[in-house]
C-alpha cells in the first residue's frame, strides 16, 4: 500500500479535513498531508506530542479488548478542531477537521476508501505465464571421452633388497680381566714377652750398651 496516495485520497474525500496521518504499529508517523489553507494550530513539538499521547491512549484502550472487542474508531471534539482515529490492520489513521464539520460523514468516507485499498482486484488468469520449454536432454550416445589409466608398473622389477650385514659373531666375547684373588689374611703376629731366662741374658749386653751410650755422651759434652 502507497501510504503517501492514501494520505491524498484522505484529504481530498472531504473539504472540512485539514490533515491526515498514518502511524505504524511503532508508533511512528510514516506518511502526513495538510491542507495548503488550513493554518497549523500546533508546532512541531506539539504535533509530535499530539502523536504519542494518541499512541499512547490506544495502547491503554486494548488492554480492553478481551471484553469489549477491537477498537475501531475514536472520536473527539475540541472548540477549534475534531480529531478522528481509525484502526485498521494495527495502523492509526490520524485525521483532524474543522470544528462545524459533520464528523459522522467523514469517518463513513474514510471507511469507504481504506476498505477499497485494501482489497485489491484478482488478476486474470487468462494470460497465463509463459511455459518455457525445456530442451531435451543431450543423447547420452556421445559419452564422454573415457581417458584409459596407464596400467601398472610390473612389480617383478622389485626395489633393491639391501641385504643387511650379517650380526657380528657372539663367539669373540670381550676380553674378561679376571680379578687378583685376594690376599691371604696373614696370621696375626703375636708378640710374645720374652722369658726371665733372656732377660737374664741380655742384662750383660745391655750394660754394655749403656756404657758405650754413656761414653759418647762424655765425649760430646768435652
Amino acid at each position: 500500500m502507497n501510504f503517501e496516495r492514501l494520505c491524498n485520497k484522505l484529504l481530498n474525500s472531504n473539504p472540512k479535513i485539514r490533515f491526515t496521518g498514518i502511524l505504524n504499529s511503532r508508533g511512528s508517523l510514516i506518511a502526513h498531508k495538510s491542507r495548503a489553507d488550513a493554518a497549523s494550530l500546533l508546532t512541531d513539538d506539539e504535533v509530535k506530542m499530539s502523536v504519542h499521547y494518541t499512541y499512547d491512549r490506544w495502547n491503554r484502550l486494548q488492554n480492553l479488548q478481551h471484553r469489549l472487542g477491537k477498537v475501531r474508531e475514536t472520536v473527539t471534539k475540541y472548540d477549534n478542531v475534531i480529531t478522528i482515529t481509525l484502526i485498521f490492520e494495527n495502523n492509526l489513521f490520524l485525521i483532524s477537521a474543522d470544528p462545524n464539520s459533520n464528523s459522522r460523514k467523514i469517518v463513513s468516507e474514510l471507511w469507504k476508501l481504506i476498505d477499497k485499498k485494501q482489497v485489491k482486484p484478482a488478476r486474470k488468469t487468462a494470460a497465463k505465464k509463459k511455459t518455457t520449454k525445456r530442451k531435451p536432454a543431450r543423447k547420452t550416445a556421445a559419452k564422454k571421452k573415457t581417458t584409459k589409466r596407464k596400467p601398472a608398473r610390473k612389480t617383478a622389477a622389485k626395489k633393491k633388497t639391501t641385504k643387511r650385514k650379517p650380526a657380528r659373531k657372539t663367539a669373540a666375547k670381550k676380553k674378561t680381566t679376571k680379578r687378583k684373588p685376594a690376599r691371604k689374611t696373614a696370621a696375626k703376629r703375636t708378640v710374645r714377652r720374652p722369658s726371665r731366662k733372656n732377660i737374664s741374658k741380655l742384662k750383660p749386653k745391655i750394660d754394655t750398651l749403656e756404657k758405650r751410650v754413656n761414653s759418647l755422651y762424655q765425649k760430646y759434652k768435652k
